[in-house]
């Protein structure tokens, strides 16, 4: 398991947002990208935080079945949490 690193959850939960408006913009095929960028989130947080990398979990399993997801609201999450650090 590799150690958590919120800036690195960031990092890969702004790319599955710019991806999956991307696929929403006429490319469809960005979206497995994303979801690759939301399972990355979750395996950079889970040593510290399995709590936050399950809520990215949840997030992940909408974005399959196209279920109205909230990645930003995890953004936040991320940078809420650094400030305990």
């Amino acid at each position: 398991m590799r150690e958590s690193c919120l800036d690195c959850v960031r990092k890969h939960l702004a790319q599955a947002l710019i991806l999956l408006t991307e696929s929403k913009l006429g490319h469809p095929e960005y979206k497995w990208l994303a979801i690759g960028h939301l399972a990355e989130a979750e395996a950079e947080s889970v040593k510290q935080y399995p709590d936050y990398a399950n809520l990215i979990r949840e997030e992940r399993l909408k974005v399959i079945v196209d279920t109205k997801c909230n990645i930003f609201q995890l953004i936040e999450k991320a940078g809420e949490l650094g400030e305990d650090d």
